[in-house]
Formats: structure tokens, C-alpha cells, sequence
């Protein structure tokens, strides 16, 4: 009788092809069979392969073949600090492991970070600084729905409202990198690199400044703030703040010992959000996004007008801010010492201008968000239901952009940045909340390859619920989801189109208040009262040895 060879005795191109219909952790389970088992499914090659045809686009992925390209060998290599052995092996490891924690929606573990505890032992600390985080108010919007709820008794019908969108956080976070206020230890605004566990001061001065939004992008540092005093008051009951833009460069520092920050912070500009400002209040709002080079705003302000004019004021500007400079405007109220160099205004469109544009939003907005491009294009992203109430809810069915019979639809208009250029649109829409069929009922482009798609993210796939928040990362092909149900609390769901699974993710006992979250497919931040957490996904090595933590996922 034949004796059947053994799996790793096969030729190269059928040991592959059989594996190739192995999953990822069956690749794992594998290695304990023999040692023959062992040495091959632990080969650097075979796991190059793997990792690139099925996870390349995964951030360590990425960049553990950058530094393969860059030593110019195919096999086990280590760094300048002797870091890494065995690469692709240990990439493929901790690739798997996230995988599995995403899959279970149990973090690995979770860190906590301290905010600005209570505001009466914040002024006790530092006076001059006070309550200074005031953020841009969202529309007025909120979603009704129908509730059922039993008792003894009888059967009673409720109406909940959920909010719309979720209130703006005093920090940010970007690939790893977390921005948030230490005012319990430091009094200032830090940048956490969460992998390496080093902090680097932010060098923006938050004294007598109200911090308005802030984000991180593209390694770029935005500061939307107001000088805490008034200049100006409107009326009665409103004075206005100056409102500025500050900037900042968040660059590596590949010379600095692997014990100290990596991370420089440097100025690169300085300029007005808006020439007059605006009180600080409900009553004005603004959306902004910024790229490595250009920065963008629309602003929405009620009309508060002596002459009886009732449509709000609108305008969308768009800068241009690759130019650094040096110039601090804010310190400098005469503009008399402002150079030629650092921002400068490229496009200015009134509301006459977003009249031809379809994109004005008058008394009853439908605006989500607006986002740049790297193509120079800025977008408005749209969006309706027939269940929302509130002051900020309109119909949409002026101009073409909405259906009347569609109960739910988001639209996206692009506009070129320089050049009169044509515009783009997609529109989306569904005649039912429960049907499975959404129809794109208009659209076009100047060409095929439209840049972006409606989605109607809110209802595809939630049933009764509706999303709050999504927060996708698109190279790792998973998003997070704040799903508000028609009863109890919002819940936060990480899930996988390609892979078609999603799990609702365990908060246990973090009391997650009614804020945006953030994340990627390693890291994902909530935040509490007075703490932000941080779920680890990524069971990365030195965290484990920094915690003296047994690694307790399956054995590799």
C-alpha cells in the first residue's frame, strides 16, 4: 500500500494551491501538527505571500514592505535597533490576532488616558485657562421613532428621539496618533503615539483661547479656536469672538533614540476662519476638512438683520495653505507686519453662487459634512429622511434634489477648487426604510469614473436602527458603527464588507457619553466623563511587555 506523502513533501506549486483554500488561523493551527508542519508554515515567504494577496493594504503590511524594499532582501531582516526578526512572520501573527479580536469585538486591552477632570479643580490649577472647549453645535435634527413598551397594564406607544449626529470632541486622532488636552498633569494639548506609548507637547498656546474643533489629516494639525474675550457685542444677548485657523506639520523624527518622542510639531501657519467671527453660539455653524494643501469652509449664520431678511447667510471659502509662514495673525490684530507668504484665499462663492450650485441650504439644511479631495475638489455631502424632526429639518423637493416619494436619500455634489470646471452629483434614494433596493435616481459625471458614491449609510442594513457615526478604514476594510436601536442605548458595531460579519463591540464598563468616536482597525477611542478610552485590537509586543501581559489568544 502507497504511503500518501506528507503535506510540506508536496512540490512547491501544489502545496500551495492546497493551502490556498486554508484560512488564515487554520495557517495557525497547522504549525502544531509536526515540525516539518511547522518549519513550512512558518516560512517567511509563503507568509509574504499571504499577507500581501489577502491583507496588503494593511498599515504594518505596508510598511513592513517598504522596509524589505528598502533593504533589498527577501528574507528575515532586523532594523538599525535590531527590532524586528522574522518580519513576515510576526506581521502575519498580529495581523491574525487583530483579526480575531475585531471578529469577537473583545479589545486585547484597554488603556485610559485622563482629560481635564472637573472644571472647578481645572480653574484651581490653571486659572487663566478655564472652560476652554465650546464646540461647533450641530443642526438641530433628530430621528422619531416608535416604541413599544409593555407593563402590567396596558400597551403603551412611545416616541424616542435620537440625535442626528453626535457632539464634536476636544481631541482627535489619525493613524495611531492621538491629540488630546492634558490639564490634570501638563495644562496643554499632547500628541500621543499609542504603539510607542511617547507623548510630544503641542505647541498651541490654549490660554484665554476656546478651542472650537480640531482634527487631525494628512499629518496636519488644525485648530479652529476663539479668542476667549469679545471684540464686538451683536445685540443684547450675543457678543462675537474673533475666530482663527492655526496649523501645524506633524513630522517624524527618524533620528530620535526609540525611547524618546518620534514626533516634531511645528507652526506652519495662521489665518481668519472669518473676517467678522461669531458669537458663541447655537446659532452659527460651520463645516470645514482640510488636505496637505488646501483648507475649506462652509459657513451657515442666521440672518439677524434689522430689516426684516429671514434667509440665513452663506458662503463657502476655500484656501490654499501648502505655503508656510511664520505670521501669527492673531497676535497681530492691524494685520501690519502679515507677509506675502502662508494662506491665501483661492475661492470665495456667496450664496448666489451655491443657488446655481443646487448646494444652498437656506433655512432647513440638509448638509452632513463637506470633505477635500486630493484632486481639488471639494464635496457636499446631503442627506433626508421623512423620520427627522427638529428646527434644521426641510423637505428637499425645491431644485431637483430629492424624490417625493424617496423616505430616505443622501446626495453628493462636487465642486472643482480652481477652475470653473464642471460639477458632479450622485443622488441616492428609497421609497420604503425597510426595502433591500436603493435606487440611484440621478446622477451625473463628466466621465464614468465617478470619484464618490451616495450610500445611505444610516439605514443600509440596520433594520429598525439607524447609524449616528460610521468610522471606516478603508485599507484594512472594516468600519465602526454608532447604531442607535428604536429602544435602549446606542450600541458600537465594528464590521467587514468583504468578509461579510460584524460584531457589536463589548464597552463593559466604560459609560460612553454621547460623542464622536474614532479608530482604526488596531485602535478604537471613546470617551468617557472624564477619560478617554483605548481599545487595543493590536496585541502589538512591546505593549504586551510594557504590561507584563500573557498573550492569551490562540498559540502561534
Amino acid at each position: 500500500m502507497a504511503i500518501l506523502p506528507d503535506l510540506p513533501d508536496l512540490p512547491t506549486d501544489l502545496f500551495l494551491m492546497v493551502t490556498s483554500y486554508l484560512h488564515s488561523i487554520d495557517i495557525v493551527r497547522c504549525r502544531i501538527v509536526s515540525k516539518s508542519w511547522h518549519k513550512e508554515f512558518t516560512d517567511e515567504s509563503f507568509l509574504r505571500d499571504i499577507l500581501l494577496r489577502e491583507d496588503g493594504k494593511a498599515q504594518d503590511v505596508r510598511a513592513v514592505f517598504e522596509l524589505e524594499v528598502q533593504h533589498m532582501v527577501g528574507g528575515p531582516f532586523e532594523d538599525d535597533f535590531g527590532l524586528f526578526k522574522d518580519a513576515w512572520r510576526y506581521t502575519f501573527d498580529r495581523v491574525l490576532a487583530r483579526k480575531q479580536a475585531l471578529k469577537s469585538g473583545r479589545p486585547w486591552f484597554v488603556t485610559k488616558r485622563a482629560l481635564c477632570g472637573d472644571l472647578m479643580s481645572l480653574m484651581d490649577k490653571h486659572a487663566d485657562i478655564g472652560d476652554f472647549h465650546v464646540p461647533v453645535y450641530p443642526w438641530v435634527r433628530y430621528y422619531r421613532t416608535a416604541a413599544q413598551r409593555r407593563n402590567v397594564h396596558a400597551c403603551v406607544q412611545l416616541e424616542e428621539h435620537v440625535p442626528t449626529d453626535l457632539l464634536e470632541t476636544d481631541w482627535t486622532y489619525d493613524s495611531g496618533l492621538l491629540v488630546y488636552p492634558d490639564m490634570i498633569e501638563i495644562g496643554a494639548y499632547v500628541l500621543l503615539d499609542i504603539e510607542q506609548d511617547t507623548l510630544t507637547i503641542v505647541p498651541f498656546d490654549i490660554k484665554h483661547r476656546i478651542v472650537r474643533r480640531i482634527r487631525l489629516k494628512y499629518n496636519l494639525l488644525i485648530f479652529e479656536w476663539a479668542e476667549k474675550e469679545p471684540y464686538h457685542r451683536l445685540n443684547e444677548l450675543e457678543e462675537v469672538h474673533r475666530h482663527y485657523v492655526t496649523a501645524y506639520d506633524v513630522q517624524s523624527s527618524k533620528d530620535s533614540l526609540p525611547w524618546l518622542s518620534q514626533w516634531k510639531i511645528k507652526f506652519r501657519s495662521e489665518w481668519k476662519l472669518h473676517y467678522l467671527g461669531f458669537p458663541l453660539s447655537a446659532q452659527d455653524c460651520w463645516f470645514s476638512d482640510h488636505s496637505m494643501t488646501h483648507y475649506a469652509v462652509y459657513i451657515w449664520q442666521t440672518n439677524r438683520s434689522a430689516w426684516g431678511e429671514n434667509e440665513p447667510i452663506e458662503s463657502l471659502l476655500i484656501w490654499d495653505i501648502s505655503q508656510p509662514s511664520s505670521y501669527g495673525l492673531s497676535d497681530d490684530h492691524t494685520s501690519g507686519s502679515q507677509t506675502s507668504a502662508g494662506p491665501r484665499l483661492v475661492k470665495k462663492l456667496s450664496y448666489h453662487d451655491l443657488d446655481f450650485l443646487q448646494i444652498r441650504q437656506r433655512d432647513t439644511p440638509f448638509l452632513r459634512k463637506i470633505a477635500l479631495d486630493g484632486s481639488a475638489c471639494v464635496y457636499f455631502f446631503e442627506e433626508g429622511s421623512d423620520r427627522e424632526r427638529g428646527s434644521h429639518v426641510g423637505h428637499g423637493y425645491e431644485a431637483g434634489r430629492r424624490n417625493p416619494r424617496d423616505k430616505v436619500w443622501e446626495r453628493i455634489v462636487g465642486i472643482p477648487v480652481l477652475g470653473p470646471g464642471p460639477s458632479w452629483e450622485d443622488r441616492l434614494g428609497r421609497e420604503t426604510t425597510f426595502a433591500n433596493e436603493w435606487q440611484h435616481t440621478y446622477s451625473k459625471s463628466p466621465d464614468s469614473l465617478t470619484p464618490m458614491k451616495a450610500t445611505c449609510w444610516r439605514y443600509e442594513g440596520m433594520g429598525s436602527g439607524i447609524r449616528n457615526q460610521v468610522v471606516p478604514d478603508e485599507s484594512a476594510g472594516i468600519k465602526y458603527s454608532v447604531v442607535q436601536r428604536t429602544v435602549g442605548f446606542p450600541e458600537i458595531w465594528v464590521s467587514c464588507d468583504s468578509d461579510s460579519w460584524s460584531t457589536e463591540i463589548g464597552l463593559q464598563n466604560i459609560q460612553w457619553r454621547w460623542k464622536q468616536i474614532a479608530g482604526d482597525d488596531r485602535y478604537l477611542i471613546i470617551q468617557s466623563t472624564q477619560e478617554l478610552h483605548i481599545l487595543h485590537f493590536d496585541h502589538g509586543i512591546g505593549e504586551m511587555r510594557k504590561r507584563g501581559r500573557p498573550f492569551l489568544g490562540t498559540a502561534f
